[in-house]
């Protein structure tokens, strides 16, 4: 179907019209030529209808008939089917983008569109066409298409052509949106946004192609779109603060958003920045960048800052919003829009309208639920107190509470109070579910906490630990498992609420929910440790039973003292109930306890309560246990608890004898008798006095009767007096005292017991006696296996022991009860009258053993050292202890000497021996200390040496042998024992660390360390501390605690300590060296000098001054396996080269230069001044070396070290010229390039132990550094002055701009660019002087030489002087500097510009005089007043130009100059009239006269010139220029008759003063006919539509008629032509003057 025009549209031909144009006029003239043609009348045709095929083919014409009309009924009606069609047809918008910058092409690359962003965008559609009918059709819109909102025109777009098929089609446009009223699209696009959906309605017409026809229809279509719906689904799907605000101010914000929107439109928002807000509090800004808002779900980060707040109320809020987080809650928060800049930088007016009214209500939530702050607790040393009023609420005192906490955010906090309500949960245990059974309410108390380390530390005084009502049976089974466990494991939940300093200001974080696992150490029933009972002392009597103090020792193990009144439990014997035990007002410590248990003991209640009796009274330990019951304690909660107590003990036997000895008095008359007299000597050890009534007793030596007592003294009764020795009165024993029988008891004993008399024989040897009878028998220890100690009666007779079996009657208090007991080894005394029995020989013989037996120590273990005692465990020998079985006692402490000084006394548990053999020991002693000085002198030397000897020595060693104790027995030994030899080579310290500042001063250092103890003697302090030292340096203290030295063995121990603040230089110095050693990974040697040994009670002096005196020299510190590197990176922020000293070393500066400080330990470490020796490498080549002196430095919290340098060379290697170059070429075309900075650093460290030098700490590292990213690609030409000529070029003046987006500030000198045009074209060069281009806008003067093809100046002066937009690029080149290094880089530039014309407004007007006969011959003269907008003169020299006037019928062609008779010079911003030039005249009569009485003269003026810019020796240039309006002045010059006719303000209303006006002239022609006046006037161009308009020069106001095709020369063969055309001008420009022909043609000017 053709295209429709209509009489208003200008006909543009083009090249591909030109066929068609010239194939219609043939036709036309064709047709002409057939129509007048004359030729003969045919002959007469002969009819159809007697033509015989007639009735043949009138059906078949007849068919075709038919067909025929019925297909003219069909493309009748063919527009109305086309617009039924499209009225039903359906528009689906897809997708639409709105972007405000042009879309990239098909090629990919951008198309150079430039538009109004206030008032138009780019947007692409991708809509669905459906319902479109039947047919296959190709549809062409009627552009532009206008698009309403609500009734009101809301823009316009273009719409290409598309095609539809089979009911559906697709149309997609890429089109620019030219917004019809700003205001209005504001409002729109809130509702755009604020909306579910709105309506646009497009309107337009389209031809619609089908089925070979072409129809033109109405397209009125309403196309329902989504909105975007006010963003109701908004979530925040991260929520980060990272770190502290700039300069520690607020709280860095990171929001990650996912914004849904339900439209199919997507809108360009670039940069936007909006306000986010909690409760009406304003919590700061945010931005996010880049942002596209496209259909469907949108993720949007946003950054920013929290501010600081001041107001309580505000922080308040903010803390409320926090706890909510914290607690997995949603906190409501709200974000209003600010702005949003599609570039990043300019807004849009409607489009920010549209944004501020976004109001986004976000909930704000962690996604994993309550944060997980709090990770455990542990309660520390606990002190409980209960009572029976409240028995589940007992008093609690913990003074340690440690949490362990952790904060998912990265700014800093300081948490000062707390205040917590926590919930105890007892697991399931036994019967008990378990559960919450006791709540506690910690009120606000001061915290401590450390960020870094995780800790909140806090105490809680007196809190009271409430029971649950109704969880009463879960508080006794926590009870219960607290007093059964060894590790009681339980969860302790709740709440806390902290105050919080943060850089906003101090907030209250509440909602920190915890709940986590704790334990402690329960009581074990205090079975973990053996309980002891120590004094016993009988106190008196009742009717129920004996009264008992028992001193009770007992160990508390767990984590928590307990105060629980007054306790009571059964004691047993065996299984039989014996009697109670009271602990009144009790309270259980943490470790060791010594009590007083209140014991009724009831003996007579069973046979086990006796022999318990007689075990403890012979001396002999007995089992015994004492165990809780029902009524153990009235306390409720402790019940379950106390009555599961049992605790087995041992009830030792007296130490004393009760009958400690016998007086045995030989009577005269005993041998007729047989009975002497004894006087039995009673030991009572209780305060109770006992009254013995009766005593049966037998006495025995080794089994054998001696003697037997039956006597009842009730009426005279033996009273044992409390705490003293009683002596009895004289009572009767019968003894055989015939002297056969006491032979027989002497020496038949052995014989009887089936020995011999060897045995006597030997002991008798053995004591360096010779009797009669006695025969020399070797003591060898078989024949003393059954051999009793009575053998020794003849030569100790005052040592005769007898054993006793006794049954007496006793009495204490009210108590009675018969106590039968066997009391062994009673020496039996007698006076003088004994040596008529047998002599005394005992004594001796054991001495001698003793003096001949071995004392050697495995290992002795020293431990709870005091000033006064200490405590021994002693592992040994006794060897060559004689030929019998003996069991040594030692009633008294040992008496222990060093270098014949007594150092102390040492208890000694008695030792059995095996005959022949010795014995084994391994036993606790308690060493007394009796002179402290040689106690010292001891210590010091074993210490300190390989070796030491002690003297053992004791005259009260008591040996008990063959049934019979020696007492008295004398014992001195000397021993050798291994000594710790200064600890020689034995101290390996296996890791050391130094993890923060010492709160005491300096860094806090600890120590694992390995001790080879090579001593016998070991320690076990309560702690030692020693002084490490380095090169008589003391690098500070360092202590164990425990201390524990296992004898003979390695030892594992842990130290702690600190290296002390160093004040004199040689301290540093050595400090120093110690660091540098661990950073080049080398081990130190120190020496460990001892300083004190503490146990239980403290510091021991003696010991102190012992250890004072141990140097552990060469203790190796060890470095770390691999040199840790210290300066992982080193930015350089900013960097300034200066290029014009040196190309190959410019001087380099940097103001900010940052290293990350990495300390391989966890103390503050700052660097305050250094030096660097640097090398820059690019892919591990070295490129330049910089030495940079000392500089002072800073060092923030992260480890960030910033320094600075100056002026030092940046010195490239002699090698690396290349490399260099091509790194700047690199850092100038790109963003940004990275190298290697590999060296080694000298740094002033500040630390908490002084200020340290660090030298040679090596680094190698990469580092990037923003580039100068071919300034952006472009630069602007901020102002632009033609200031001279040359035969070369014209000199102009600019000043140019372009950004550098880097930090790096290069120093050049001077440079030169080439300027090219879009072409590729040269057009001078642009040079700069003492050039520094800094980061940022730079601003420069330059000198712009231009010059280049005549064509491509012309055009360019074109361009400029007719207020055209000229795009040039400014390219580098080996030669736009001389600087060798930066010459590839120079090259690599290219900048693009566009260099702005102006309004020049060269012609100031025009005087055109016109005579009678210049009217006849269409010759006339004219002046012309030129300016010069230039700061330099122009000459004219060459001239070719056409006039035209804009008559009421169009425009015409009034004349032209071909040429001009001289130069015309104008001075520098002046003007000038130019002599007379001669014009032609194109016009006719009747167009005159309508030029000579319009009221506005005015003509528009076209054409090409030639000048000298510069005066007579400038540049010559040759161009295209047109002017609109060109006011002119006419003189016409009649003859006799001259008409002034005026200039522009000449009045005129009439159009018949033409008319007469030109009959006035016709008839002064002779009657010629104005219209054939001239054979070669043009005819008139009043169909010529192309009408510049008022405004000369606006490149926006320009004939815009297309280029014609290749002229062809259709003048008449007269040569007179009626057309002009002219292309390119009269020289190579890019303009196009194509001038009116016979056929209307538009002027075009392109």
């Amino acid at each position: 179907m053709a295209t429709q025009h209509v009489d208003h549209d200008a006909l543009a031909v083009n090249a591909q019209d030109e066929y068609y144009h010239n194939a219609r006029e043939r036709s036309i003239e064709d047709d002409m030529m057939e129509e007048y043609s004359e030729k003969p009348p045919p002959p007469p045709k002969k009819p159809l209808y007697k033509n015989k095929k007639f009735l043949i083919t009138c059906g078949v014409i007849s068919a075709i008939v038919v067909i025929v009309v019925v297909c003219l009924m069909v493309f009748v009606f063919y527009p109305m089917i086309c617009q039924s069609l499209v009225n039903q047809a359906n528009i689906n918008l897809n997708a639409a983008v709105i972007t405000f910058s042009p879309p990239a092409s098909a090629s990919g690359a951008q198309k150079r569109e430039t538009i109004d962003i206030q008032k138009q965008f780019f947007m692409q559609m991708d809509s669905g066409l459906s319902n479109t009918g039947p047919f296959s059709a190709s549809i062409n819109f009627h552009n532009p298409v206008n698009v309403y909102y609500n009734d009101t025109l809301l823009g316009q777009v273009n719409l290409p052509d598309t095609n539809i098929a089979g009911g559906s089609g697709n149309l997609k446009a890429d089109t620019i949106f030219n917004i019809q009223d700003e205001t209005f699209f504001a409002a729109f696009s809130k509702d755009m946004l604020a909306l579910d959906s709105f309506d646009w309605k497009l309107s337009t017409k389209a031809d619609v192609h089908a089925l070979g026809r072409s129809a033109t229809v109405n397209m009125d279509k309403t196309i329902s779109i989504p909105g975007m719906g006010g963003f109701k689904n908004v979530k925040i799907q991260t929520f980060n603060l990272p770190s502290n605000g700039p300069n520690n101010t607020g709280i860095a914000v990171e929001l990650g958003t996912l914004m849904n929107s339900p439209s199919p439109i997507s809108v360009q928002l670039g940069t936007i920045n909006l306000r986010i807000g909690y409760q009406g509090v304003n919590l700061g800004n945010v931005q996010g960048t880049n942002v596209t808002l496209s259909g469907g779900d949108n993720p949007i980060n946003l950054k920013g800052v929290i501010q600081p707040l001041t107001n309580p109320a505000d922080l308040d809020k903010v803390g409320q919003m926090f706890s909510t987080y914290v607690s997995g809650g949603v906190a409501q928060t709200s974000a209003v829009g600010l702005s949003c800049a599609p570039d990043g930088v300019n807004t849009v007016n409607w489009l920010s309208s549209a944004f501020t009214s976004l109001t986004l209500n976000v909930g704000l939530q962690n996604q994993g639920g309550p944060l997980n702050i709090i990770h455990g607790v542990s309660m520390g040393y606990l002190d409980l107190a209960f009572n029976a009023q409240n028995p589940y609420a007992p008093s609690l005192t913990a003074p340690n509470v440690l949490a362990n906490f952790s904060i998912p955010f990265g700014f800093s906090l300081d948490i000062y109070e707390v205040t917590q309500n926590i919930t105890l949960d007892a697991p399931a245990s036994g019967a008990s579910q378990g559960g919450n059974f006791s709540q506690l309410v910690v009120p606000w108390v001061a915290s401590q906490s450390d960020q870094k380390a995780g800790k909140l530390q806090f105490g809680i005084n007196q809190g009271t630990l409430q029971g649950i009502s109704g969880m009463e049976p879960v508080f006794d089974q926590y009870t219960y498992d607290l007093t059964a466990s060894n590790v009681y494991s339980f969860n302790v939940s709740g709440v806390a609420t902290t105050k919080t300093s943060t850089p906003i200001g101090n907030i209250t974080l509440g909602g920190v929910t915890f709940n986590v696992g704790t334990s402690l150490h329960g009581l074990q029933f205090l079975n973990n440790t053996p309980t002891t009972i120590g004094a016993v002392d009988m106190t008196g009597g009742t009717q129920q039973g004996l009264l008992l103090n028992i001193g009770v020792g007992m160990g508390n193990p767990s984590d928590f003292s307990m105060s629980v009144g007054d306790v009571v439990f059964n004691m047993f014997a065996g299984s039989s109930h014996v009697g109670t035990a009271a602990l009144n007002n009790l309270t259980l410590q943490r470790g060791q306890n010594s009590v007083t248990a209140v014991a009724t003991f009831d003996p007579n209640s069973s046979q086990d309560g006796k022999n318990m009796l007689a075990s403890f009274v012979e001396g002999k330990n007995s089992s015994t246990s004492i165990a809780g019951f029902d009524k153990s304690t009235s306390i409720a909660s402790l019940v379950n608890a106390f009555k599961a107590i049992n605790i087995q003990t041992t009830l030792p036997g007296l130490t004393t004898q009760l009958v400690q000895s016998a007086n045995l008095e030989v009577l005269p008359d005993s041998a007729q008798t047989s009975t002497v007299s004894v006087a039995v000597n009673m030991n009572n050890p209780f305060t109770a006095g006992m009254a013995v009534t009766k005593i049966i007793s037998a006495a025995t030596y080794k089994g054998m009767p001696v003697g037997n007592i039956n006597q009842d003294i009730s009426s005279n009764p033996f009273v044992a007096r409390g705490k003293a020795v009683s002596t009895s009165q004289a009572l009767s024993m019968s003894m055989n005292m015939e002297p056969a029988a006491l032979a027989l008891l002497m020496r038949d004993l052995a014989v009887d017991a089936g020995l011999d008399t060897r045995p006597l024989d030997a002991l008798l040897g053995m004591g360096g006696f010779h009797i009669q009878g006695q025969q020399d028998v070797s003591p060898d220890p078989a024949i003393f296996e059954t051999f009793n100690i009575s053998s020794f009666v003849m030569q100790a007779a005052t040592k005769l022991i007898v054993n006793l079996n006794l049954d007496t009657g006793l009495q204490v208090g009210d108590y009675v009860t018969q106590l039968a007991f066997a009391q062994n080894n009673v020496p039996v005394k007698s006076d003088w009258t004994i040596t008529r029995l047998i002599p005394i020989v005992g004594q001796p013989i054991v001495q001698a053993i003793v003096n001949g037996a071995k004392l050697g120590f495995d290992t002795l273990l020293l431990s709870d050292p005091t000033e006064n005692n200490a405590k021994v465990q002693m592992k040994g020998s006794i060897t060559n202890a004689g030929p019998m079985k003996a069991t040594i006692a030692f009633p008294g402490p040992l008496s222990v000497r060093f270098q014949g000084k007594q150092i102390g006394t040492a208890t000694m548990p008695d030792i059995t021996t095996v005959a022949g053999q010795g014995a084994q020991f391994d036993v606790p002693s308690n060493f007394v200390i009796t002179d402290g000085a040689a106690m010292e002198n001891f210590a010091a030397y074993m210490i300190n040496n390989p070796g030491f000897e002690w003297e053992i020595y004791s005259d009260n060693v008591a040996v008990t042998a063959l049934g019979f104790t020696f007492t008295g027995i004398k014992m001195d030994k000397f021993v050798t024992i291994k000594g710790c030899n200064g600890f020689k080579d034995d101290v390996v310290i296996n890791s050391f660390n130094l993890p923060s500042n010492d709160p005491a001063g300096g860094i806090t250092l600890t120590a694992s360390t390995t001790i080879d103890n090579p001593s016998q003697v070991g320690f076990s302090l309560q702690s030692v501390n020693f002084a490490a030292y380095y090169k008589d340096t003391e690098l500070g203290p360092l202590g164990a605690s425990p201390g524990n030295f296992a004898p003979a063995a390695k030892s594992n121990v842990n130290m702690t300590g600190r290296l002390i603040p160093q004040t004199t230089q040689e301290g540093l110095d050595a400090v120093t060296q110690v660091f540098e050693n661990y950073l080049a990974a080398k081990d130190t040697l120190v020496d460990v000098k001892g300083v004190s040994a503490s146990g239980p009670q403290g510091q021991v002096q003696w010991l102190t001054n012992a250890f004072k005196t141990l140097t552990i020299q060469n203790v190796i510190m060890p470095g770390p396996k691999e040199k840790p590197t210290l300066i992982p990176s080193i930015t350089m922020l900013d960097m300034q080269l200066d290029f014009t000293k040196d190309a190959w070393s410019p001087s380099a500066s940097s103001t900010k230069v940052q290293a990350q400080l990495k300390n391989p330990f966890g103390f503050p470490l700052g660097v305050t001044q250094l030096s660097m020796e640097v090398d820059a490498e690019v892919q591990s080549h070295k490129m330049a070396h910089l030495s940079v002196p000392t500089q002072k430095a800073t060092t923030d919290q992260t480890g960030i070290v910033t320094t600075q340098f100056s002026n030092v060379p940046f010195e490239v290697y002699g090698g690396a010229h290349d490399l260099f170059a091509g790194f700047l070429t690199v850092l100038t075309k790109s963003a940004n390039g990275s190298f290697e900075l590999a060296g080694s650093s000298n740094a002033l460290t500040q630390t908490a132990i002084g200020n340290l030098q660090l030298n040679n700490i090596t680094f190698d590292v990469t580092t990037t550094m923003a580039g100068l990213n071919n300034f952006g690609g472009q630069t602007q030409i901020l102002s632009l002055v033609i200031a001279g000529g040359t035969k070369d070029y014209v000199l102009v003046n600019t000043k140019v701009a372009f950004n550098n987006p880097s930090q790096i500030t290069i120093i050049v000198g001077d440079i030169n660019f080439t300027a090219k045009t879009k072409d590729g074209s040269q057009v001078g060069q642009v040079f700069l002087s003492n050039v520094s281009i800094k980061p940022g806008n730079n601003t420069f003067d330059a000198i712009f030489h231009l010059a280049g093809a005549t064509n491509v100046i012309g055009q360019l002066f074109s361009d400029y002087l007719t207020n055209a937009q000229v795009p040039l690029t400014i390219v580098g080149t080996q030669d736009s500097t001389k600087i060798a290094s930066l010459q590839p880089a120079f090259s690599s530039v290219q900048l693009a510009t566009t260099m702005n014309g102006i309004q020049a407004n060269l012609i100031v007007g025009i005087e055109v005089t016109m005579t009678l006969s210049g009217l006849i011959s269409k010759k006339s003269t004219s002046k012309v007043t030129l300016r010069n907008t230039f700061a330099t003169e122009y000459i004219l020299t060459g001239v070719k130009a056409e006039v035209f006037f804009n008559g009421a019928s169009g425009q015409f062609k009034v004349g032209h100059i071909d040429s001009i008779p001289s130069s015309c010079s104008v001075p520098a911003g002046g003007q000038n009239t130019c002599s007379q030039w001669d014009v032609a005249i194109d016009a006719s009569i009747l167009q005159l006269a309508e030029v000579l009485v319009a009221p506005k003269k005015v003509l528009q003026v076209q054409q090409n010139i030639t000048t000298l810019v510069g005066g007579s020796s400038g540049y010559g240039a040759a161009f295209y220029y047109y002017q609109n309006d060109v006011p002119m002045e006419l003189q016409l010059d009649l003859g006799g008759l001259d008409l002034p006719l005026g200039g522009t303000n000449y009045n005129s209303t009439s159009d018949s003063s033409a008319d007469s006006l030109a009959k006035a002239l016709t008839m002064a022609m002779g009657g010629k006919n104005p219209a054939t006046a001239s054979s070669s006037a043009p005819a008139a161009t009043s169909d010529v539509k192309a009408t510049p308009s008022a405004d000369s020069g606006s490149s926006d106001n320009k004939p815009t008629t297309t280029a014609p095709a290749e002229s062809k020369d259709t003048s008449p063969a007269d040569g007179s032509s009626s057309t002009t055309t002219t292309k390119n001008g009269l020289w190579p420009f890019k303009r196009y003057v194509v001038l009116p022909t016979d056929a209307p043609r538009p002027l075009l000017v392109r």
